[in-house]
């Protein structure tokens, strides 16, 4: 081979070991463009046919008002360029996945504390509204109606049209309580016609005294209550209220009056076109009887709503209900109901009207047997005044029995304290022992309040074990020797041991 044969054959080769590298990487996000286009499209795909597989009601009330769109992945991946991550970059990447791991935290966090703070005020806001009412009334006179239909939907859901035959199929004489006519002051029909929602406060309390109005010994309709997670709280409040004012009157000449409550939930419910082509009819109609009463004279004038002229704020309602749609599963934990499809005829959506209170009612007690366990304490309402009796049995024994209180005060310093500082990681001990002094109820009692007050959970249980010890040459009976073991169940908060962060 001449030379320059060799220089060119090697100059060649030189060539192929640059390019090759490179087009190494352009192969690989050619490659990888192509596989994530895919999963978009599958992801696309396996959505539609989520979607078309779920429910219209789920599928309207879930709907978001905006697509999101779907996360564009680029070939500056760290998946991709792998040959750019060296081991320097190992802590960072995982530096990156305790932060994002510890946002997860925060906003579970946020969403717990976001919980804790509606029931706080949800109790703010009713005890003083229900307050405010019975200073004005008095205890005695806070009578309310024994059955409450709580009648909600969608806009253009035809809630006022099925209202006068429920009245007739339930009974009840008392004339429909409408949010929307209770809060008819000039402020809020400003609120009210741009879409807003009023104050939680004065919603509760004016639906108070429109409860009081009414007859107790008949039902009542609710149009439009609650409208939102606060609302709902307040609602689960005022059944617990009602209940505890019928225990207070029941052996007093009064309890007529206070009879158990009964709740009825009905939400209607129709998809965002038909209840705007609804409410859109509903204002021509208006107008067009407006204007015939106005040239006969004979009639009576309706009322003309905002919300029936102009398709935006008509929108605007619908997406407040959707964004409410977390309040109507919360209060369907508290009161189980059915979504009601209100698209059908008046005549069908009335039987499964019908139908759902049917249902609604065999998840209760009948009155006799609530009667015969009602004195049986609430498992949520147990322990509301524990720990004022706990403080009061306490400072007893301390002061009235101090022997018997020294006593228990050193068996759970000989006994429970080791075994507890043992398995302090694990959050739970058990402590066996046949020390004779917990034959003694009082002792055990003192004990486990001791602990109760210092922030363990106890429970306690006693075994008596027995083991043959001789037999009778007289009457061959078998003597056996008993041994009591009691066992005590302290639990208290795990800690959790943080792991090491990878340093190399």
């Amino acid at each position: 081979m001449s030379t320059s044969k060799m220089i060119a054959a090697t100059i060649r080769q030189v060539a192929f070991k640059q390019i090759t590298p490179t087009f190494t990487r352009i192969t690989q996000n050619t490659l990888w463009s192509k596989s994530s286009l895919c999963n978009s499209h599958l992801l696309i795909n396996s959505n539609r046919f989520l979607h078309g597989r779920t429910s219209v009601t789920r599928k309207a009330l879930l709907a978001s008002s905006t697509a999101n769109p779907l996360r564009q992945y680029t070939t500056n991946s760290p998946i991709v360029n792998k040959e750019k991550t060296n081991v320097n970059q190992a802590p960072a990447l995982a530096t990156a996945t305790v932060q994002e791991e510890n946002m997860n935290e925060t906003a579970q966090k946020d969403k717990h504390e976001k919980r804790v703070s509606e029931i706080k005020d949800a109790k703010l806001i009713f005890n003083q509204a229900f307050k405010n009412v019975q200073d004005v009334v008095g205890r005695e006179n806070m009578r309310f109606p024994k059955e409450i239909i709580w009648l909600m939907g969608a806009p253009g859901s035809g809630k006022g049209t099925h209202t006068p035959a429920i009245l007739r199929a339930r009974g009840i004489t008392n004339p429909p309580i409408s949010m929307s006519s209770l809060l008819s002051t000039p402020e809020c029909k400003e609120l009210i016609n741009k879409g807003l929602m009023i104050s939680d406060g004065k919603v509760v309390e004016n639906l108070l005294n429109a409860l009081l109005d009414c007859e107790p010994e008949v039902g009542v309709l609710v149009d439009g209550f609650p409208r939102s997670e606060v609302q709902v709280e307040c609602l689960k409040l005022f059944h617990e209220r009602m209940h505890e004012l019928r225990k207070e009157f029941k052996h007093t000449p009064l309890k007529d009056f206070f009879p158990r409550p009964t709740f009825r939930i009905c939400v209607l419910y129709v998809d965002e076109e038909i209840s705007v082509n609804r409410q859109l009819m509903r204002g021509k109609l208006v107008k067009e009887h407006n204007a015939q009463v106005l040239r006969s004279g004979k009639g009576e004038i309706k009322e003309e709503r905002v919300t029936d002229y102009d398709e935006m704020l008509i929108r605007a309602r619908y997406q407040i209900f959707k964004d409410h749609y977390s309040c109507l599963l919360k209060l369907s934990k508290i009161f189980p109901f059915h979504l009601i499809n209100a698209v059908g005829s008046i005549d069908s959506v009335m039987r499964i009207i019908l139908k759902e209170f049917e249902y609604q009612s065999s998840l209760e007690l009948e009155h006799d047997t609530y009667e015969a366990i009602s004195h049986i304490p609430l498992a949520t309402k147990i322990g509301v005044h524990a720990r004022q009796d706990l403080i009061r049995r306490l400072e007893h024994y301390c002061e009235a029995e101090p022997e018997i209180f020294a006593k228990a005060v050193g068996f759970i310093d000989q006994e429970v304290t080791p075994m507890v500082a043992r398995h302090a990681i694990s959050g739970q001990a058990l402590v066996r022992s046949q020390n004779p002094i917990l034959s003694d109820p009082k002792i055990v009692e003192i004990v486990i309040s001791i602990l109760s007050e210092r922030g363990y959970a106890v429970t306690m249980d006693e075994r008596v074990h027995e083991t043959p010890k001789r037999v009778d040459p007289e009457t061959w009976q078998i003597i056996l020797d008993r041994t009591h073991v009691y066992a005590l169940n302290v639990r208290f908060p795990q800690h959790h041991i943080q792991p090491l962060e990878q340093k190399f």
